[in-house]
């Protein structure tokens, strides 16, 4: 983008918001003032600056944006999105993303509207109301964990059993870890004909995905490897699609269990090696 553009664009708060709101449609100058908020004194100048510069044109009482303009909203709008994420909170930042593939990478702002979802330092180690009853009214569920979560196990089973679509990525040491201590529940859970169970490499840099139809959670390890338990949480459209795109990432990755039998060759002959050795009981 021209040095001039990026000039007009960045420079006033009120501009860029008012080409985000127009790259969703024309609107009168009534409709402008009422959903930005704004006077006639406060925006008239900056609609001047902006059809001046060729990117918003007037039309039968409309504004519009021109052929440039649409160009110009298309490459703002993410860099708009990220930033609002960023403002939002230090999450991002101080969260390491490289479990995140760079193409979602660069549409993070499509999680820009996420609440950030703490537990308190009594309950680290319960699962948290909020969480369990997001899973518990899902209608189809997708989880892909790399850390041991032996409480959410008769959840996708009863979902199962009430028919939700439920597929469930787990790592290796993870897998082993559940089947050492919960067998009999997790080949029940995946010989029910509308679940899924697959495993993945160990040394996953994402702590945890859930996606719904309610919702999705993302949890990730902290810059130095800890993990939190806290989840950001999104219910948009956006963030949806975004989630399912990275939880399709890691199922292309991951082999299918196809029923109990394919188990056999996973197990874990001791809890206390597991803890040792895993990186994903680094805690808080």
């Amino acid at each position: 983008m021209q040095p001039e553009l990026l000039d007009v664009v960045f420079r006033s708060r009120k501009r860029s918001d008012l080409l985000l709101l127009l790259g969703e449609e024309a609107r009168t100058i009534e409709e402008i003032k009422t959903i930005l908020d704004v006077s006639p004194t406060a925006i008239l100048p900056q609609i001047k600056r902006l059809t001046d510069s060729s990117l918003v044109v007037q039309r039968e009482g409309y504004y519009e944006l021109t052929g440039l303009g649409e160009e110009v909203v298309k490459k703002v709008r993410p860099l708009v999105d990220v930033l609002t994420l960023l403002e939002r909170n230090d999450y991002w930042l101080e969260h390491d993303l490289s479990g995140i593939p760079q193409y979602l990478q660069d549409r993070l702002g499509d999680l820009k509207d996420f609440r950030l979802i703490e537990p308190a330092p009594c309950q680290i180690f319960e699962p948290r109301t909020e969480i369990v009853n997001f899973i518990s009214a899902s209608s189809h569920l997708m989880v892909f964990s790399s850390f041991f979560r032996p409480e959410f196990l008769p959840i996708y089973s009863k979902l199962g059993r009430k028919g939700a679509k439920v597929s469930l990525i787990l790592t290796e040491a993870v897998l082993e870890k559940t089947l050492h201590n919960y067998e009999r529940k997790l080949k029940k859970f995946t010989d029910m004909p509308n679940t899924e169970l697959f495993v993945c490499n160990d040394g996953v840099k994402l702590a945890e995905l859930i996606v719904s139809d309610q919702g999705t959670l993302v949890s990730l390890f902290a810059s130095n490897g800890r993990f939190h338990h806290d989840h950001a949480f999104c219910s948009d459209s956006q963030a949806l699609d975004w989630a399912k795109e990275l939880f399709e990432f890691y199922k292309s990755r991951s082999r299918l269990i196809e029923d109990s039998r394919g188990m056999e060759r996973f197990s874990c002959t001791s809890g206390t090696d597991f803890l040792s050795e895993s990186p994903l009981f680094s805690l808080q």
